[in-house]
């Protein structure tokens, strides 16, 4: 009966064993897992009958938790056919912002004036570009804010012209492209 009991005993030792190496995080090393085994007196006795082997395995088979990815998309968002989000856009600042962020932006302006000494007016840099006046008009602001164009005359008279900063500016972009 005492041999029942042993066996019994030592069989629900290890499964605690098990247990507790399955709830362990990913950055617990073997050697911690013994040592806080070893420091507790009701588990100590495990590791008289468990073998390195089996710890090893135990570790090695223990499921990983990867932490689920925050979504920063509401969950009530909707998709048409495309896969591209339904949703009412405003047309506030914040839209025609978006649509003035276009990739290469200001490379394409400045590359358009480069190639008339004399300027661009509005509609032939539109044209030109092929940006929507919206898009124009921010990324202008954006360049002569920085410095790389100048802006001539006023209305449908008024030109852009790149200035020299504009024209090193082009010179290091395209080096690096």
């Amino acid at each position: 009966m005492d041999g029942q009991v042993d066996g019994v005993w030592n069989e629900s030792l290890r499964q605690i064993m098990r247990e507790v190496i399955l709830t362990l995080p990913d950055t617990t090393s073997l050697g911690e897992l013994i040592d806080a085994a070893r420091q507790h007196p009701q588990m100590a006795p495990a590791l008289h009958l468990t073998t390195v082997q089996d710890l090893i395995d135990l570790v090695i088979s223990r499921p990983v938790y990867a932490p689920e990815p925050e979504t920063s998309e509401p969950d009530n968002v909707y998709y048409d056919d495309d896969g591209n989000p339904v949703m009412d856009l405003d047309t506030g600042p914040k839209v025609i912002r978006r649509r003035a962020d276009v990739p290469g932006g200001d490379l394409k302006i400045l590359k358009a004036l480069t190639r008339q000494k004399a300027g661009r007016r509005e509609s032939e840099l539109l044209q030109v570009t092929g940006l929507t006046s919206e898009q124009q008009r921010l990324l202008c602001r954006h360049l002569k804010t920085r410095g790389l164009i100048h802006i001539e005359g006023s209305g449908t008279k008024r030109r852009f012209k790149i200035t020299r900063a504009g024209s090193s500016f082009l010179r290091r972009q395209s080096r690096r492209h």
